[in-house]
């Protein structure tokens, strides 16, 4: 491989799972001596001022309003099999100067975190702005139909369903890896639990059950929090508000005046601490989050999806008894009561998690990524040469 080598990371923050992958992805391809040069672009931070009003705000709008539109509009997609997010006239438009720095930066791999991500640089290929091979990664464990574009020359999917769904509407299996969702391999250590409480100022013999929001704070954790006051057992609550300023007031209000030690964050860095500290997570079912408590072997109670792809991680993780739906708030006390009082339950739930998990994704998809990079195109790297008279076929 040549020396020097620049990778462009196009990611879109409609969530903090997308900025938070394309972050793992990044150390994975630069860790220890490496030539290889990474550049971030989040597509909201470079897009015309009127982008996200078009692109980003309505999808935020619906989620916390108007639940039951998205979901229309995104069984739609799929039952239509639309490969676009939105009108290509929207990115062309409203991502024009994301096109100019890629055509400045000249990338040798571009990679593509979420899927408006995709199709801007499907577009930005197909018209011209850069020639670099695409590298897809999905962060939900199942597809959607915009992924597919013929631009995108390789694939690194969560699971073997999402990789079904693509060959099922016409991608190569020979271009696609069953990766995981790249999380931090730091979710994956073995700490000790007591401990960890220790430094986070908790109490360490203490059921701790940890609350997550994801990054735009959709689940009412303060709600949440309340009903946990009626397991009428020995817990502590620790409540992550992410970035919504909003929830982290509302649940600063709360400390002091539960009946049960309660603590809050923002938006902080030490997830893993806090997951390792934990006994039972209540999140909303991001793919970055459940990937990263599935590591961490940490039980799940899962809430609030956002309707479609979160929606479809709870379908994926229930087949396999690896956490627990709750639909109606006023239930999450007897299901965490429930669990505190059977840790055999708990450790079955945690072992099931564990075997599904691939904290080892980032390296993986930085393999592929070193590989794409040594390589003009996928033909060279994923396809077998014709077989002439004296030659032995072969699977790569």
């Amino acid at each position: 491989m040549e020396s020097h080598k620049t990778v462009a990371i196009l990611t879109l923050s409609v969530g903090a799972g997308h900025i938070q992958a394309s972050s793992v992805i990044r150390d994975a391809l630069t860790v220890g001596p490496s030539d290889i040069e990474v550049r971030t672009f989040d597509v909201v931070d470079l897009a015309q001022s009127w982008f996200p009003w078009v692109y980003v705000h309505p999808y935020w709008w619906m989620l916390r309003y108007r639940r039951q539109a998205w979901r229309w509009l995104y069984e739609r997609r799929h039952t239509k099999r639309h490969r676009a997010t939105a009108p290509h006239w929207v990115f062309r438009r409203g991502c024009v100067n994301v096109f100019k720095e890629l055509r400045k930066m000249a990338p040798h791999l571009v990679v593509a975190t979420e899927v408006g991500a995709a199709e801007i640089a499907s577009l930005g290929k197909r018209e011209g702005w850069f020639s670099a091979p695409v590298l897809a990664v999905l962060t939900d464990f199942q597809a959607e139909p915009p992924w597919v574009q013929p631009e995108i020359d390789f694939y690194c999917v969560p699971t073997e369903e999402a990789k079904l769904q693509l060959i099922g509407w016409g991608i190569s299996p020979h271009r696609i890896l069953i990766s995981g969702i790249p999380i931090d391999p730091c979710f994956a250590l073995p700490l000790e639990k007591t401990e960890v409480r220790r430094s986070l100022g908790l109490r360490p013999a203490t059921s701790t059950i940890l609350l997550m929001a994801g990054g735009m704070g959709l689940a009412p954790l303060d709600d949440i929090a309340v009903r946990l006051e009626r397991c009428r057992m020995p817990l502590q609550v620790i409540g992550v508000a992410g970035r919504d300023r909003a929830l982290y007031r509302r649940l600063r209000a709360l400390q002091g005046k539960l009946a049960i030690p309660f603590v809050s964050f923002g938006w902080t860095s030490r997830i893993p601490e806090l997951m390792t500290a934990s006994d039972i997570l209540i999140t909303k079912p991001g793919g970055l989050t459940v990937s990263e408590a599935l590591a961490s072997g940490l039980p799940m109670i899962l809430t609030h999806p956002i309707p479609g792809p979160e929606e479809r991680n709870i379908q994926y993780l229930i087949e396999r008894q690896a956490a627990f739906y709750v639909e109606n708030l006023d239930e999450i006390p007897a299901v965490v009561a429930r669990l505190l009082s059977r840790p055999e339950t708990r450790r079955e739930v945690s072992l099931r998690g564990r075997e599904l998990s691939r904290p080892e994704a980032a390296d993986g998809i930085a393999q592929v990524s070193r590989a794409l990079l040594e390589k003009a195109t996928y033909i060279d790297l994923l396809v077998p040469p014709p077989v002439r008279a004296g030659q032995s076929a072969f699977l790569m």
